[in-house]
């Protein structure tokens, strides 16, 4: 019975990466929490991020289509427990960019992840931080 235990963990630990989790925050609101498939990921303040990172969230080793993730997260301070979500689809990765899952929030409140081992900052990466005039345009265009 042990023996079938063992190989039953083992054969589900293969199956899937533990990496660790950050985020971009490219809005001028403080993000007092944020969470992915229910693994938390802390606060993240207005027009920062990627600097802190939290132990750990499990994704897939083998990226499919369809795969998409749960985030959760509050940019009320006033009223913390309003809690925003969206279903975010996962863009493809492999197993070179096994480092961390990074959620992006935007000004709309729309939000993208990635897996990568690239910081902000990159040549490669694909979700730079928008300028304060593309921002600043985002906001004009909500209003």
């Amino acid at each position: 019975m042990c023996v079938s235990f063992a190989l039953i963990f083992v054969g589900c630990q293969a199956d899937s990466v533990s990496i660790e989790l950050s985020a971009q925050n490219y809005t001028d609101r403080h993000i007092s929490g944020f969470s992915v498939d229910g693994y938390g990921g802390g606060n993240v303040y207005a027009n920062s991020g990627g600097g802190s990172f939290v132990c750990c969230i499990n994704i897939p080793r083998r990226w499919h289509k369809g795969l998409a993730v749960t985030v959760q997260w509050s940019d009320d301070e006033r009223n913390p427990e309003a809690r925003k979500q969206r279903v975010v689809e996962v863009p493809e990765y492999g197993e070179n960019d096994f480092g961390f899952l990074v959620v992006h929030f935007y000004d709309d409140d729309a939000v993208k992840v990635l897996v990568t081992t690239k910081v902000e900052g990159h040549p490669d990466y694909p979700y730079p931080r928008p300028s304060r005039r593309q921002a600043s345009h985002q906001r004009r265009s909500i209003d």
